[in-house]
Order: structure tokens, then sequence, then C-alpha cells
């Protein structure tokens, strides 16, 4: 896009920004000095020669600048695993490295100044919004390197290897411009020790959930605790009871911004049922306050017995919880009368983009090929403790295999969207969610401002994306 249509937009968002308030700047204020930079230096398109040694014309001595996301994955899978397997193959290039922990500020200028990295880890409670990068033109599409052929089998292309449906996050509006890496999901975690001591059999339902939690209270032990401070951790509970309820087309309503879905009576049920939990005394005292390390640590010091989180959790605690911790995942307990009971938040996450501007765009997308090659995704699950987006894949790693037998079954997956494709309705709905579940506004209140915030987006000039399934 040009300077021009580029201000424009960038004034949009803006202005929208300031009506949200100081929490909605960060992505605004990126938009603005993107728009008044002076980095306007455009790179060739990379094609797909259909060469298996070297598809995308990689220049061999060309350095190769990536930055990893340090959270819950850390970065040892890249500077103990990807990036010695890129080294291998290319001796001469140099591999500029760097780990962050704040995403947006520290990347948001080397966007506005025209000097993104090639291979950017965009994710963390800092990350830049994709919608953002995307509706502003600074992000490569991905094509080249789904079509070009496996690392491992030439006779297959990239996205032939993938489990079904896993760049769905990545897509907008028929185009991929992320590849989220991660065979991830969010689910309610457990301790299978604790459990076996106290003789305790994770529950199915919503009723057995509440049942339980009863035992787990006079037991002495909180059956609850959450990230209270970043409430997006509590996405999944409340969007996957709504979605197994009423059916994934209660989550496509919401995505795709139809008058009246935050309405519908499975998400009010959602909604109740998440209410409930603090209002019967299940959650661990003062959880609202804490964030998602205490919280963590003390779920792994078996101070609460449910913990809902995703698919980073065991590596993120790996120095923290006792060697006999014996980590089990759930999907959330169906409420009764549930339409869809198996299904689950499961998708790709921890989204690895290449900037339009990048320097070495085939070596970028190189790097990703390497990623998805069952070496590479066999370090990830090594390191990471997780599964990655490779259908046939090597899982030795307890904690990800225990991940991996829940997330991975494309018939009972679903991925809800909203939250990551309008930063306006996340920064007002996730404030909401988490007052929700602190028992600090009802569930009619919730809904309210979950459904004001979405109408707000529908109404807006913002780009808008649509979820099909």
């Amino acid at each position: 896009m040009s300077e021009n249509e580029t201000s424009d937009v960038s004034r949009r968002r803006l202005l929208q920004g300031t009506a949200l308030g100081v929490a909605a700047v960060p992505a605004a204020g990126f938009l603005a000095s993107c728009a008044t930079s002076g980095g306007e230096s455009e790179t060739e398109d990379v094609t797909n020669s259909g060469d298996a040694d070297n598809p995308f014309g990689v220049d061999p001595s060309a350095p190769l600048d990536v930055v990893i996301f340090d959270g819950g994955f850390g970065d040892a899978y890249a500077t103990e695993g990807h990036q010695p397997m890129y080294s291998e193959k290319y001796p001469d290039a140099e591999i500029i490295h760097a780990k962050e922990t704040d995403i947006a500020a520290t990347q948001q200028p080397r966007f506005a100044d025209g000097d993104p990295p090639d291979v950017l880890d965009d994710s963390g409670a800092g990350k830049i919004a994709i919608d953002a990068l995307v509706n502003d033109g600074l992000l490569a599409e991905l094509t080249p390197l789904l079509e070009a052929p496996s690392y491992d089998d030439p006779n297959v292309t990239v996205q032939e290897t993938l489990v079904e449906g896993v760049l769905k996050p990545g897509i907008f509006n028929g185009k991929v411009y992320a590849l989220n890496y991660a065979m991830g999901g969010w689910a309610i975690w457990y301790d299978g020790k604790l459990f076996e001591d106290w003789g305790w059999t994770a529950p199915t339902t919503w009723d057995e959930m509440l049942a339980l939690c009863e035992e787990i209270k006079d037991a002495g032990i909180a059956p609850w605790t959450y990230a209270g401070q970043h409430p997006y951790y509590l996405w999944d509970s409340l969007t996957t009871l709504a979605a197994r309820h009423g059916g994934r087309e209660v989550s496509v309503a919401i995505d795709n911004l139809e008058p009246k879905a935050w309405e519908h009576d499975s998400v009010k049920a959602a909604a109740e049922a998440l209410f409930s939990l603090q209002d019967k005394g299940y959650v661990l005292p003062g959880t609202p306050g804490i964030d998602h390390i205490d919280s963590q640590t003390k779920w792994n010091n078996r101070e609460a017995a449910f913990l809902p989180c995703g698919s980073w959790l065991a590596n993120e605690q790996a120095d923290v919880a006792p060697d006999d911790f014996v980590y089990q995942a759930i999907g959330i307990p169906a409420l009764e009368g549930s339409a869809q009971p198996e299904l689950v938040w499961s998708s790709g996450e921890e989204p690895f983009v290449v900037p339009e501007q990048a320097k070495n765009k085939p070596g970028a997308y190189e790097y990703l090929r390497i990623m998805l090659s069952k070496e590479g995704s066999r370090i990830f699950a090594e390191k990471a403790q997780s599964p990655t987006i490779l259908a046939d894949q090597e899982i030795d790693n307890p904690p990800a295999a225990a991940l991996a037998s829940l997330v991975t079954t494309a018939d009972n997956a679903y991925r809800p969207q909203i939250a990551d494709w309008y930063v306006d309705f996340k920064e007002q709905a996730e404030p909401a969610l988490g007052q929700l579940m602190a028992g600090d506004i009802t569930p009619d209140e919730f809904v309210s401002i979950a459904q004001k915030a979405a109408d707000g987006v529908a109404e807006s000039d913002v780009e808008k994306f649509t979820q099909e399934y």
C-alpha cells in the first residue's frame, strides 16, 4: 500500500485506540509510527522453484536475522536445534539471534524503520497484533513455503505434511500470513499424581466438575487457579463451554460479528458456569491478582487442582514442578445438554511470520521449512515439551504426548478467532472476562460488554475477516 494509504489506515486505528483508552495505545502507536517512518524499501517476492534442495534460491552466505519470543517455550529449540540445522546447510551464513520477552516493544521500532528481522516469533502478551501487520501490508505471504517440497520428502509439499486445519489462525481473507508452529491447544491441566493419591477421577461433564470441586475443597485444596492478571488465559474455558453446548456455529457467529451472537443462550450458560466457580468458593484466594507464573507455581505446589493454560505450560514450569508431578490434560468439561461435547480449542499456536521488508526472505522461508522437518519437530518436542503442527512426528516427552493426545484430532478441533482478529474487541472484552471470573460483574453484565465491543468493531471501518467451518 502507498504511504498515503498507510497513513489513512493508521490514523483511523489511532482514533479507535484513543477511544479505548491507554491499553489500546501500543498497537495504534505502532501503526502511526509506521506511517511516518522512513522505511520505504521493498524486497522482491520469493518464488518456489520446486528444487528440493534449495526451492527458494537461498544465498548461502546471506545473514539470517531471527527473533524468538522468550516465553513458555523458551528459545533452546532455536539455538540448539533449528539454527544449527540451518548453519549445517549454510555454514557461511551468519545467524543473528535475539530472544525477547516483549515483542512489540523491541520489534515495532524495527518495522517502523523498515528494518525488521527475517523471521519473527510474534508471541506473548506483548506481541504485535497480526491484524495490524496484515492490514498495513507488513507481512509476506507464506504460500511459497507451503507449496515447496517438504524437507524430508520432495514428493509431498510442506502443507501436505501438516495436521489438517492448523493453518487457520494465520489465514486472513484466504491468504496465509502466519505459521502457527506449535500444535497448541488450551486445556484444563491437572496433576496425575495428586489425583491418584486422592482417588479422584478427572471430570467429563460440568456437573461432575462441580461435584469434584466440592470434594477437593473438603480436602483442603483449592479446586481452581488461573492467571488473574492475564484474562486471555480464560478465553478457552468460556468459548469452549459455549461451543460445546451450542455447537461450532456459536463460535462462528461470534467470529463473524453476527448481531446478538454474544447473547446466545450457550454463551450465557458458559458465563454463568465460570461465574459459579468463584461464587461457590472453588477458586484459590487471591487468584484474580496473580500472574501466570504465580498461578502455575501454586498449581505445581499442589495448592490448586485445576489450571486452564496452553501448550507451553510444562516447559515454562520445568524448573519449578516437583519430580513426581504428572502433567495431564482434559478439555473443559461439557455443560449438560451439549451439542458437541468433544470440541477442543486446538490449532497451531506460536505464530512465526516473515516481514515483507525482510532482507533475507529466501533464508526465512528455508528456516521455516527446516522447522517443519521431522528432526526440527522432534527437537521442538524435546526442548519445548510440546508437539508441533507436523502430522507425523516423534514425541517422547510425556507432557507433549499428553497434550498431543487431546489436541491433534482435526474432527474435534475448533479455533475461535475474534480476539486475534480484532484488537479493539480484545481490549474491551478481555478485562471484563477477568472481572466475570473474579465475581466482580455478573454473567449478564459480561455478555453486554462483549456484545457492545463486538458491535463496535462491526460498525467500524476496520477490515473484517470471515470464519468458516
